[in-house]
């Protein structure tokens, strides 16, 4: 049985993602519970606490699949299935994405993590670039800093496909997420070997 502070992180979860982080009150939170406020925030002392905490399932749950993904052989479905699970992860925290911007400005500390992150995370795509180029599905850059600029794309991507999904798409989970998938992918193209292009086309 899940303890008190599993069940108001769940909680907010489900709020946030519903109604967004500015619309939901700690109040509304307990009384979502049937729990007092007091009981609440004997837990956690603001919503910035319940955020962060949130946020740090986000992490844990981005780590696994990582480490998952990591232990299989570099291929074109590999680089497709980081990014399903990666985009399935977001998707379930599209409060975190969609009120990405409320949420650094009012957490200095969480923006400073945030960014940390980052650098993990440029560092996860230099390295499944670099294996993809070993195992000859990408090619070499082209020239200098190409590499480095698709990887802020990606970046740019990553942040704000959901909150492009809100405004633009409707119906089921899945279809929306596959087919930013499918336009994420779209991106390697260009990067692609001859072999990698083969794959690419046989794999979506």
């Amino acid at each position: 049985m899940k303890k008190t502070p599993e069940k108001i992180l769940d909680t907010a979860h489900q709020l946030f993602n519903q109604e967004g982080v500015a619309a939901v009150s700690l109040r509304q939170i307990a009384s979502a519970m049937n729990i007092s406020h007091g009981n609440l925030i004997y837990h956690f002392k603001s919503k910035q606490e319940i955020i962060q905490a949130l946020h740090a399932r986000i992490l844990e749950a981005a780590l696994e699949e990582n480490q998952n993904l990591k232990s299989k052989e570099m291929s074109i479905w590999t680089l497709i299935e980081m990014a399903r699970s990666g985009f399935k992860t977001l998707y379930d925290y599209r409060f975190f994405m969609i009120d990405l911007n409320l949420i650094m400005r009012e957490n200095e500390k969480l923006h400073q993590e945030f960014l940390e992150i980052e650098k993990l995370r440029a560092n996860m795509y230099r390295e499944a670039i670099a294996d993809a180029i070993q195992e000859g599905i990408m090619r070499k850059e082209e020239y200098k800093g190409e590499y480095e600029a698709f990887i802020k794309r990606i970046r740019i991507f990553s942040d704000f496909w959901i909150s492009s999904s809100e405004i633009y798409n409707s119906g089921k989970v899945d279809q929306i997420i596959e087919e930013h998938v499918q336009l994420f992918m779209n991106m390697f193209y260009p990067y692609l070997s001859k072999k990698g292009k083969i794959s690419y086309r046989e794999n979506l």
